[in-house]
């Protein structure tokens, strides 16, 4: 097994959906998975924003870095892949 860091991002709009989710992929460390979390909030609000649904004042965010382990897995390699 190994560890990951999952990322979520939770964000509420007001006066409007309550809840909405996003999920990314996991991440080796929690420290880069940290820095994407700022990377992921920036490019959620800036996305409302073009939308027009609020700014900083109408929509809360929060992100977590979720500890996880996995199986190890090896994708396949070569011609055999596909078959």
């Amino acid at each position: 097994m190994i560890e990951i860091w999952f990322l979520l991002v939770l964000m509420t709009i007001q006066d409007t959906t309550p809840l909405i989710y996003k999920s990314f992929m996991g991440y080796e460390s929690q420290e880069v998975c940290e820095e994407m979390a700022v990377l992921a909030k920036d490019f959620m609000m800036e996305i409302e924003m073009r939308r027009g649904t609020g700014d900083e004042r109408t929509i809360k965010m929060e992100s977590f870095c979720i500890p996880f382990e996995i199986f190890e897995s090896e994708k396949p390699k070569g011609p055999e892949a596909g078959a």
